[in-house]
């Protein structure tokens, strides 16, 4: 299962004009990281998850090795899961953590003749492995209060 974040309509806008999605990806980022100065997660998650999904369908179009959206694409898992935990949705935390990992796994599986890239892509994985320890050690000893839905 994946958490998706853009509508159908979004989803192909981004396939059928990539040039145009990187920008849109770079102002939604910006958003999300504003909404998230504010404290306000719901929006946060909105803003930053379609940037996520925006970027997985850019490295499946122009390739996983692109360094810029294997960045983007850990730094945005990260965020995201900080905003999911701030919500109690510790599974939905969790869930886009694995989504990240396997997309960087896939990128990893194809570069292994590219030393410098291949090292970069496992830097991106130790921090998304990292976060995820985090979450599960934090979540053991954390009992939610309520559970948000998120739309």
């Amino acid at each position: 299962m994946a958490l998706n974040f853009l509508c159908p309509v979004h989803r192909d806008w981004v396939y059928f004009h990539p040039q145009e999605a990187l920008s849109y990806l770079e102002n939604s980022q910006q958003q999300g990281e504003t909404l998230l100065q504010q404290q306000n997660w719901h929006e946060a998650i909105a803003h930053l998850g379609c940037a996520f999904e925006a970027t997985e369908i850019l490295m499946e179009l122009q390739g996983a090795g692109e360094s810029f959206l294997l960045f983007r694409l850990t730094s945005l898992a990260v965020l995201l899961a900080s905003s999911f935990k701030h919500l109690n949705e510790h599974d939905c935390a969790q869930l886009i953590l694995k989504q990240a990992q396997q997309k960087l796994q896939l990128a990893a599986d194809t570069s292994f003749g590219n030393k410098p890239r291949l090292a970069y892509i496992q830097e991106c994985l130790f921090s998304i492995r990292t976060n995820q320890e985090q979450f599960k050690v934090k979540h053991m000893f954390e009992q939610p209060i309520f559970t948000s839905q998120v739309h």
